[in-house]
């Protein structure tokens, strides 16, 4: 494989806003350690990277659901149901499940209509 590099600049790369990633870091790191700082040095280089590292993953999930299109997230929302409905099966025979499974497949069947037009 090529060792070459992408610029930051590339088509189709998200541009992230660092300065918030880092707020979010920072603001995560204080919330866990309000009360309590670290023993070390290097428990605080820990901790703080494990902020860091859930303030990027929110941020490149913000970005990706940002990206994704009306149908796109039909789709997922009818997948979710779908799953729901498997849940309302598995329920004790005492329960209740016609209301709940009249619900969910008229909201699946609407969001299937929106996806095909």
């Amino acid at each position: 494989m090529p060792n070459t590099s992408i610029p930051a600049t590339a088509e189709g790369m998200p541009k992230f806003n660092r300065v918030a990633i880092m707020t979010l870091a920072w603001k995560l790191y204080r919330r866990d350690w309000v009360n309590c700082r670290p023993a070390s040095a290097e428990a605080r280089r820990k901790s703080f990277s494990r902020c860091l590292k859930s303030a990027w993953m929110t941020a490149k999930f913000e970005a990706e659901t940002a990206r994704k299109t009306i149908k796109q997230r039909a789709a997922d929302r009818v997948e979710e149901l779908t799953h729901e409905l498997m849940r309302i099966d598995a329920r004790p025979w005492k329960m209740t499940t016609v209301t709940d499974r009249r619900a969910i497949q008229a909201e699946i069947q609407a969001l299937r209509t929106t996806t095909l037009q």
